[in-house]
């Protein structure tokens, strides 16, 4: 689930795909900052939701699991919310 889908964020039509589910503002500031970053849109995806995993706090993780258990797909909104943090911290 969760997993697989972080493991797949490396490949171009999977961060396409999970981009096209984001509000287009969102998207739209995910492809600033990578380009900020230098980077495509599809590493800065995968790279901030491994440095969520690796460094949120519990706070965030329990607000991540609460909105994962109310989810139909809760991988994909794993992925939504991860990244609406980052591009809005």
């Amino acid at each position: 689930m969760l997993g697989d889908l972080i493991a797949a964020l490396d490949q171009p039509e999977v961060v396409a795909s999970v981009l096209s589910t984001l509000h287009p503002e969102l998207a739209t500031k995910v492809a600033e900052r990578a380009a900020q970053a230098s980077m495509s849109v599809g590493d800065f995806s995968a790279g901030a939701v491994r440095t969520f995993l690796d460094e949120a706090d519990d706070d965030l993780w329990f607000q991540l699991l609460t909105l994962m258990r109310k989810s139909e797909d809760p991988g994909l909104s794993a992925v939504q919310t991860i990244l609406q943090w980052v591009v809005t911290a």
